[in-house]
C-alpha cells in the first residue's frame, strides 16, 4: 500500500488509525514522510503537509501491503478521490456519484474487493434489472464497477479475481447479461 498516498488522502490521523486502515506497521515510512517534511506530528495527530510546487515520487508497495479487508465502499472514495476528481470532467463526476450512491454501493458496498465474483457480479446485474433500471444506466453502472475494481488492482489496494467486460454484442439498445463477459468466457 502506498502509505504517502493514504496519508494525503486521510490529511489527519492516528498511528493506530494509519495501521488500521493500511493493516501493517507503517512507523518506517511515517518516518521517512517526516524526514522529508511531508507530516508533522502534533499531540499524537500526523498531518500531511501539502505543497502546491513539490515533485512528488510515488511509493511502491509489495502485493503483500495491500489492504486485505478494503470494501469496496472504501475502494470508491478513493477511487473518486484519487482518480476521477482529477481526470474526469465535472459531468462524469456527477454521474459516477450517481450511480455509486444509488446502484454500486447499496448493493456490494459492504463486500470485500478481493471476496467480489463473478456471481456478485451476476447477482448485481439482476437485482438492477428487478428494479426496473434502464439498459443504458445498468450498463454504465457495470462499467464503472469493473473501473473501480481495475483501478484497485492497479493500485495495490486489493486484489480482486472478477474481471469482467462489458461490450455491446447485439442491437444497441437492447442489454442482456449475456453482454457481461467473464474472464473465463474470454
Amino acid at each position: 500500500m502506498n502509505i504517502e498516498k493514504l496519508a494525503k488522502y486521510l490529511k489527519e490521523f492516528t498511528l493506530d488509525e494509519i495501521e488500521m486502515v493500511a493493516e501493517c506497521d507503517v512507523s518506517v515510512e511515517l518516518e521517512k514522510l517526516m524526514s522529508r517534511g511531508k507530516l508533522s506530528l502534533e499531540n499524537g495527530i500526523y498531518k500531511y503537509q501539502n505543497f502546491e510546487n513539490n515533485v512528488e515520487f510515488a511509493v511502491f508497495a509489495n502485493s503483500e501491503a495491500e489492504n486485505k479487508n478494503i470494501t469496496l465502499n472504501s475502494v470508491s472514495e478513493i477511487f473518486m478521490k484519487d482518480y476521477a476528481e482529477k481526470f474526469c470532467k465535472p459531468n462524469t463526476i456527477k454521474t459516477y456519484t450517481a450511480i455509486l450512491r444509488t446502484n454500486i454501493i447499496p448493493i456490494l458496498g459492504n463486500k470485500k474487493v478481493r471476496e467480489i465474483c463473478t456471481e456478485d457480479i451476476k447477482r448485481f446485474y439482476t437485482i438492477c434489472k428487478r428494479r426496473g433500471m434502464g439498459e443504458r444506466r445498468l450498463k454504465n453502472s457495470l462499467a464503472l464497477l469493473n473501473q473501480i475494481l481495475k483501478y484497485c488492482k492497479r493500485e495495490n489496494l486489493a486484489k480482486t479475481d472478477c474481471d469482467f467486460q462489458v461490450r455491446r454484442l447485439t442491437d444497441k439498445n437492447k442489454f442482456s447479461i449475456n453482454r457481461i463477459i467473464f474472464e473465463e468466457n474470454i
